[in-house]
């Protein structure tokens, strides 16, 4: 018996067949680059206001600090593999 909605949309979001749902296309190389430099522009933007609110006894063991500055590594890092891979 077929589940029946109040809503006639509703019906049509109903799954009909039990095979896997297809992947999305992932984004072309030059668009993972540009969205890595992105990441990492924003990151740096990000660290620098973090240090401005810091004093100068509280910056070397900052945590949250430390961890921005791994992700910013990754950012950079992603980018540049990236944009080197576009390039070939």
């Amino acid at each position: 018996m077929p589940v029946r909605f109040s809503f006639r949309r509703m019906d049509a979001a109903e799954r009909r067949h039990d095979g896997p749902i297809p992947p999305a296309a992932p984004p072309p190389g030059a668009a993972r680059a540009r969205l890595f430099q992105r990441l990492a522009a924003e990151q740096r933007e990000d660290i620098a206001r973090r240090r401005q609110a810091l004093k100068a006894a509280t910056l070397a063991g900052d945590t949250i600090l430390r961890r921005d500055q791994g992700l910013l590594r990754f950012y950079r890092d992603q980018g540049a593999a990236w944009t080197a891979s576009r390039l070939d």
